[in-house]
């Protein structure tokens, strides 16, 4: 049971309901279906509330226990004791007697002498000392307290015994909460908790009159022994006046008594705080709020002390598994918990291997090669010792990243040794996919921490309060913290000039150097600092990490533990830089590391889309993407793994892609000559590319837009390689009809109720507008002029233009449709085309279709006809023949040329006159009607009138 005070509204409710008799019903208490349906939050309760309650009355049985002990040995002493002083409250028999034969004696003798003496009888009267009052009066008080004591903690053990056997007489879990509550909040109302702190307060009190009262009684007796013991009276006060006031002044003394808890509360009431804790908290709740403040020295103390526990290497597992809970974090989005690293860093900053976690876990993989055991547990503690440094890396870099510019002298450069490294790229029993990010992340801090050393050595140098002699000597000793194979990256700018850095700072050791030498050496130290810290040099230190990365996880055929976080982890260990940017551009010899595409593998099995995507993402970071030596079959690849990719694989690689990269290479290689492979897969990529940017959508997305009108331009130049490939007419088709389905969505709006009198705002919309329908005017019907636009004009001319424009854009849709069909006829094996979107708008339209589109669009279903689809079940002429073509227009009225109609006609008579008939498909029925009446009335006006 909790202990926190309620309000006192409730505790006034309390002695109030619980003395008012049961009003809700006669007869003992039975559990209704309410009180059925709270049976697992009564349990939830009792869970909680029974561990506090052992626990409490527990320890209040054996607190009474002792002092049951305490006290009963105590009283026997103190009896024994009493029954030698309360003696010397009356007088002694043995006195008496004694005087009265002193009396005797004396008598006999004046008689024997002859003499008269008068001895007057004893005095009988009896006075007792007032030392021999007090001592009594003192001990019999501390007797009384005792037995007292001893009752009290006799009723304590049975009031606790009653309180345990009314909790658990009945099972149901609903009876027994509702009478723990009851007894429970019975005993906080009736004070029991000061009750039982009264006990302790009472013995203590008996023992101040026991030792009062021995220093009264020995008094009389002798006075060096009074003088020991009052000393040891006053030893006894002091010692407890101590112990009862350490815990008011220091919260974390294991000392305290009784009356600490009285003088507390008694603080509080007077508002006299030592130690600022808010609330009005008992010293218990006071010890354990002060304990709940961070303290890092004493974290790192616990984690000292814990590691020294850890004798065997085999009992680190279970610390792997904690330190990573402590460590990562999935709700940040740092991902990791910074606020822990106060606890986490003594474990890898420690100088003794004993408690330092890092050597450690070293010394378990090396050993771990040699054990006997169960391998899938092997494995298992390998998967934890590798997360564990992979947290501590990303620990490490997070911590580094949000610390940027604080003081380098207090901010210590943690560093993932070499030998760790070696020997992880040497344990062959390590698990890969964990052992692939490990290693980046350990590589991404050891590049961190070697470039804060650098930025040190910068500081160092800029310091205008140092001569140039200390300059030198500081970065010296800071420099001997790096060393040439800590560069694990190829760069020969950047080893050129830490090379140079270090015969610079060999040079400054030369004792006796001038100032004026020292600032020289300065000047040259600077200059190749400043190189060092070019941005580009780093640049190229994490693209060799995530090439590293990226080309050991194609290699394994897998995708890294935490490839997205380890990904972003080495992506944001410099703040200030983006590794992306091919503005900054790097090297040659460090640009290698991202020519990885050319050798990656194209089954989308075994490279996973996100893999490739950041492969294809590194080849782009430098200027050199398009125009290293391997950049055409790193173009290859990219094909051929779109190729194989299906549309929701592809889909991560294009939004991932917001520079347009893939748009850029598919535009350069239709520029050139399409030689080898190239022409074959670059038609098949970029059909792929079309359908996953949208080209199935009722609108055409802006980029796929951007990209159909690019590839539009090239297609008159593109060379043989190209055109003659059997796709290519369905590639060029599919570019007109993402042009056009644009220019048909644009018409909507145009006749949506423009005002036209607003000349400006018209001509902003149009003129764009035109321009497209010129460019593919150009292109698809270049014998039939564009209706231009007249503006300013009337409305009725302005609705004229707007008919003649849809006619000419309809003409051009039909001819793409046209295109389609006869694709479709020669057996490509898919359906081509977004029929969905291509079939609505031909049903809106009631105008005038170009009589060369008519023409080719009847040759074209003639075509499709004579392949006879309706024999090809399920095949794409079967299923464009039955579901489209037939669907296109629902009045067919677009259909004015006689040699059209006399060709559809002549295609729909011999789909009705073949044996395999089954009826007229859509409105297959309506196109032939329409043919017939065009065609006869073409015949009725070229009969010669007959003369009169």
């Amino acid at each position: 049971m909790p202990t926190t005070n309620a309000p006192s509204s409730q505790f006034l409710d309390l002695e109030k309901n619980e003395n008012e008799p049961d009003t809700n019903g006669a007869g003992r208490f039975k559990p209704t279906s309410d009180d059925d349906a709270c049976f697992g939050l009564w349990n939830m309760y009792l869970s909680q509330a029974h561990e506090y309650d052992k626990t409490l009355l527990e320890g209040w049985k054996k607190d009474m226990d002792g002092m049951l002990l305490f006290s009963a040995l105590y009283s026997a002493s103190l009896t024994a004791l009493i029954v030698e002083s309360y003696k010397k409250l009356q007088p002694d028999p043995a006195d008496l007697t004694t005087s009265l034969l002193t009396t005797i004696s004396l008598q006999l003798a004046s008689i024997s002498n002859g003499t008269t003496t008068t001895v007057g009888l004893p005095d009988t009267s009896f006075k007792p000392m007032a030392s021999s009052l007090l001592c009594n009066m003192l001990w019999f008080l501390s007797l009384a307290l005792a037995l007292t004591c001893s009752l009290l903690a006799t009723f304590v053990q049975q009031w606790t015994r009653d309180f345990l056997h009314k909790t658990t007489m009945r099972p149901s879990p609903v009876v027994q909460a509702r009478v723990l509550a009851f007894s429970y909040f019975g005993l906080r109302r009736f004070g029991m908790h000061t009750f039982v702190d009264v006990i302790p307060i009472l013995l203590h009190i008996s023992l101040f009159f026991f030792f009062a009262g021995l220093v009264a009684f020995l008094l009389p007796v002798n006075l060096p022994l009074t003088i020991l013991m009052t000393c040891v009276l006053f030893i006894f006060v002091l010692v407890y006046s101590a112990l009862t006031l350490h815990p008011l002044l220091f919260l974390d003394t294991p000392y305290r008594t009784p009356l600490s808890d009285l003088l507390w509360r008694l603080g509080n009431a007077l508002a006299l705080r030592k130690h600022s804790l808010a609330g009005d908290l008992s010293l218990t709740e006071a010890m354990i709020e002060k304990s709940l403040h961070k303290s890092p020295d004493r974290d790192r103390r616990c984690m000292e002390f814990t590691m020294k526990l850890l004798d065997h290497d085999t009992e680190l597992v279970p610390m792997f598994e904690a330190v990573s809970e402590a460590i990562i974090s999935f709700e940040t989005t740092s991902g990791v918990r910074l606020a822990n690293f106060g606890i986490v860093a003594p474990l890898i900053q420690s100088p003794n291997p004993e408690n330092n976690m890092i050597s450690r876990i070293h010394n378990f993989i090396s050993a771990s090669g040699s054990l006997a055991g169960d391998p899938q547990h092997r494995v298992r503690n390998m998967q934890l010792c590798l997360y564990t440094l992979t947290s501590f890396a990303w620990l490490v870099i997070r911590h580094a990243v949000e610390n940027i510019g604080s003081d380098y002298s207090q901010y210590p450069v943690f560093w993932f040794q070499r030998d760790l490294l070696e020997l992880l790229s040497s344990s062959p029993f390590l698990p890969k996919g964990y052992l692939i990010s490990t290693i980046a992340a350990l590589r991404t801090s050891r590049i961190q921490g070697f470039r804060r050393c650098i930025e040190w050595m910068g500081e160092v140098m800029s310091s205008r309060q140092k001569t140039c002699t200390e300059q030198l000597g500081e970065v010296r000793s800071i420099f001997t913290n790096l060393s040439r194979e800590d560069i694990d990256w190829t760069s020969g700018k950047f080893t050129h000039h830490f090379d140079q850095l270090d015969s610079t700072l060999q040079n400054a050791c030369i004792s006796g150097m001038s100032e004026t030498d020292a600032a020289v050496l300065v000047q040259q130290a600077q200059e190749h600092i400043a190189q060092l810290m070019d941005m580009s040099r780093w640049k190229a230190s994490l693209i060799s990490v995530l090439s590293q990365f990226l080309s050991e996880a194609t290699d394994a055929a897998l995708v890294p533990f935490e490839m997205d976080r380890t990904f972003t982890l080495i992506h944001s260990s410099i703040p200030t830089l983006e590794i992306f940017d091919a503005s900054l551009d790097i090297e040659e010899d460090e640009a290698r590391a991202t020519y990885l595409l050319q050798n990656t593998s194209t089954d989308p099995q075994s490279v996973s889309p996100e893999l490739f995507t950041l492969i294809f993402r590194l080849l782009f970071s430098t200027k050199r993407a398009l125009h290293f030596p391997g950049a055409l079959e790193s173009r290859v690849v990219l094909y051929k793994y779109i190729c194989n990719c299906t549309n929701d694989l592809r889909t991560p690689l294009i939004e991932s892609d917001p520079a347009y990269h893939l748009e850029e290479c598919a535009l350069l290689d239709l520029s050139g000559d399409g030689a080898g492979d190239l022409a074959r897969r670059w038609i098949l990529g970029l059909w792929a590319l079309y359908h996953s940017m949208g080209f199935n959508e009722s609108v055409v997305p802006p980029r796929l837009l951007s990209f159909a009108k690019g590839i539009f331009r090239l297609l008159p130049t593109a060379s043989t390689n190209f055109i003659q490939d059997h796709w290519w007419f369905c590639t060029s088709t599919d570019t007109e009809r993402i042009l056009c389905k644009d220019i048909i969505k644009k018409l909507e709006h145009l006749s949506s109720g423009y005002d036209i009198s607003d000349s400006h705002h018209i001509s902003s919309f149009i003129t764009p507008t035109m321009g497209d329908i010129r460019t593919l005017g150009q292109r698809l019907l270049p014998e039939l002029p564009v209706p231009e636009c007249p503006l300013p004009c009337p409305t009725d001319v302005y609705q004229h233009w707007i008919t003649e424009i849809q006619d000419y854009v309809f003409s051009m849709h039909l001819l793409i449709i046209a295109k389609y069909i006869r694709i479709i006829s020669d057996d490509v094996g898919i359906a081509v085309g977004d029929w969905t979107n291509m079939g609505l708008p031909m049903q809106m339209h009631h105008g005038h279709i170009c009589e060369t589109v008519q023409l080719q669009f009847a040759n074209s279903v003639w075509k499709l006809v004579s392949r006879e689809p309706w024999r090809h079940r399920d095949s794409p002429k079967s299923v464009i023949f039955h579901n489209s073509v037939w669907h296109l227009s629902p009045h067919w009225c677009w259909v004015t040329d006689m040699e059209s109609a006399k060709i559809l006609a002549k295609a729909i008579q011999r789909h009705k006159n073949d044996a395999n008939f089954k009826g007229m498909v859509w409105y297959e029925d309506v196109c032939l009607a329409r043919c017939m009446e065009v065609t006869r009335e073409a015949e009725t006006v070229e009969e010669p009138s007959v003369p009169q």
